[in-house]
């Protein structure tokens, strides 16, 4: 199926643009909405703040919203890397997972508000990334009073994920894996493969030129990826439907949470975490099939079916000789690389019962 999407840095720079475009001077106040009952007034023991803390000494950009301020803590950690989902929210967290968790979504270092020109290639580096989460990890359960929390990582951020776990165990009752690469080089050269056949069968002569164009593909090589990225999006390897696209775009710029000074350290960020840290992760051949046999909490994963930018098919693999006290696979049957955009409410439901039945 061939949908029209538009490569990934197009679309950041669309979304900036439009964002722009959108944002009123009276809004550059970043902020977000409190819970408020019926009568207008905030909700006792609801928490919705949008605020700065320091993580292993650089200043980043962390969101937390709850009903209720005694529920489980669940961080999201974002793709990219430096694709922040705080500008998206509201298309992720649905009022129903806000009443059953306190949801924490942040702006990793060099992403989106956490964005900086003075950091360096060195402050970039995966394992600063590692402590981060940790340092955050700790933060959320000091201020909450938990001994653990629940985390859930996408594409980047499940990597991140799986990282983290593998070194702090004891800090979280469980991890959820969305669009989990598995191993990073492999599932590039994958996605590649896939790309040039949905080319070919479709007799997209200049699809299959350009491709080729980078034949031995480099899974290390952001050029080859760009190219590759470009026809895969056209194919429905990261967006199942157009209409996930448009979703961003019809959403840019109406949450309160960004201010166009964000939405342009967003673009700037997105840039630089690829130029960075997404290229030592290529070049570590970051691997879960070599490093991590075997994990000390339960995983599960969320998989779109359509997902070929992360294959889900790699991740499936992973899970089956994944050693674990509890783990799941679970398929998100209209998606492709973003789960829980595309599925929200699914996304819910599965992340209460994972909870539920972690706590039980």
């Amino acid at each position: 199926m061939k949908i029209k999407v538009i490569g990934a840095l197009c679309l950041i720079g669309i979304v900036v643009t439009v964002a722009l475009a959108r944002i009123q001077t009276s809004k550059e106040q970043a902020y977000t909405p409190p819970f408020l009952d019926a009568q207008g007034n905030t909700i006792p023991g609801s928490i919705a703040v949008l605020e700065q803390v320091t993580l292993n000494g650089v200043p980043q950009w962390i969101l937390i919203r709850g009903k209720n301020a005694g529920k489980p803590v669940l961080l999201y950690l974002h793709g990219g890397p430096g694709f922040s989902h705080i500008p998206f929210v509201k298309l992720l967290q649905t009022p129903e997972l806000e009443k059953n968790f306190i949801v924490v979504q942040w702006d990793q270092r060099g992403s989106g508000k956490s964005y900086s020109k003075d950091l360096t290639e060195s402050d970039m580096r995966i394992e600063n990334f590692v402590e981060d989460t940790k340092d955050l990890t700790n933060h959320l359960r000091a201020r909450f009073g938990q001994e653990k929390i629940f985390m859930l990582g996408h594409s980047w951020g499940s990597a991140l994920g799986f990282m983290t776990i593998a070194k702090y165990p004891e800090l979280y009752h469980a991890y959820v894996a969305a669009g989990e690469a598995a191993d990073w080089n492999k599932r590039q050269t994958m996605s590649f493969d896939w790309a040039l056949g949905q080319a070919r069968q479709d007799k997209n002569q200049k699809a299959v030129d350009t491709l080729e164009g980078v034949v031995p593909f480099d899974p290390t090589n952001p050029d080859h990826i760009g190219v590759k990225n470009e026809v895969l999006e056209v194919y429905g390897g990261e967006y199942h439907e157009a209409a996930g696209y448009k979703k961003y775009v019809d959403y840019m710029g109406q949450g309160p949470e960004y201010t166009s000074d964000d939405f342009q350290k967003f673009e700037q960020g997105s840039s630089w975490s690829g130029k960075t840290t997404d290229l030592e992760a290529a070049r570590s051949g970051y691997s879960l099939f070599r490093d991590l046999p075997e994990v000390q909490i339960p995983v599960y994963f969320f998989a779109g079916r359509y997902d070929y930018q992360t294959p889900s098919s790699l991740a499936e693999d992973y899970y089956k000789v994944l050693k674990a006290p509890d783990k799941g696979f679970i398929w998100f049957e209209n998606s492709a690389h973003y789960t829980f955009f595309m599925e929200p409410d699914k996304a819910t439901r599965e992340l209460i019962r994972i909870a539920k039945k972690t706590l039980k």
